[in-house]
């Protein structure tokens, strides 16, 4: 585990030689809670058209069946800094519905602090999962969230974000995804303003605790970035 985790600080730390803007590294998170799992991330996004690179670490822990907490720091390179911390965040997910539901639903809150005066962000994620067959799964969520601090925005933003997966022998999925930026809920952007990113992936484990998981995201709007490349590492233990 020690090791590990200076491996990922190690790559962050080699990967900080190109600017970064706002590159994705969220993903879709599902509502189920093993009790007492524990788990350490590392996430990249890169952007061509920018050559921007965002970086993440995280780390998660199931404080029971139904309850989970997950701290976040990202940082990325900007033109006038070397490394440039972007943000920290706190996440507590509370799963809704029994285990083994075929359709599971739970929420997610995420408090997010940023540095010089950005603004910081708080967030709740209503979060769905439905088993279609023993292979097939889809995963949807809901976001709202609202600006906090110096330099923030009025109002509730809205985003929604889509995912479909198949199992493949060996323990491998296939699937796309889709993230959707609306604007302000009371004054929603125009379609071509706002941000759509679709593509596909795959996540195969790399050991039985380690998954590797890559995308590809291309933008459908004129509001949305041409193409972000994307690398999650998640060890579970």
């Amino acid at each position: 585990m020690r090791f590990l985790l200076l491996f990922l600080l190690s790559l962050a730390t080699l990967w900080f030689g190109s600017p970064a803007s706002a590159q994705l590294t969220s993903g879709i998170s599902g509502p189920e809670i093993t009790e007492d799992a524990r788990s350490i991330g590392y996430r990249a996004a890169y952007d061509p058209d920018q050559n921007g690179l965002a970086q993440r670490i995280h780390m998660e822990h199931a404080l029971t069946g139904s309850l989970a907490v997950r701290g976040v720091i990202q940082a990325r390179k900007t033109d006038s800094r070397a490394t440039d911390f972007d943000y920290v965040q706190g996440e507590l997910r509370w799963q809704a519905t029994p285990d083994g539901a075929r359709w599971a639903s739970g929420v997610r809150l995420d408090v997010r602090l940023r540095d010089r005066d950005r603004p910081g962000q708080i967030a709740l994620h209503w979060l769905n999962q439905i088993q279609l067959t023993d292979e097939m799964r889809a995963r949807f969520s809901t976001l709202a969230s609202m600006q906090t601090g110096s330099g923030r925005e009025s109002g509730t933003f809205l985003q929604t974000r889509g995912e479909l997966s198949r199992r493949l022998e060996g323990g491998v999925d296939i699937g796309a995804e889709v993230y959707n930026i609306y604007g302000r809920a009371s004054d929603l952007l125009p379609v071509s303003q706002q941000s759509h990113l679709a593509g596909p992936f795959v996540s195969l484990p790399l050991t039985t605790s380690l998954t590797l998981r890559t995308s590809a995201l291309v933008g459908l709007t004129s509001g949305s970035a041409d193409a972000t490349f994307r690398v999650f590492l998640t060890h579970g233990f």
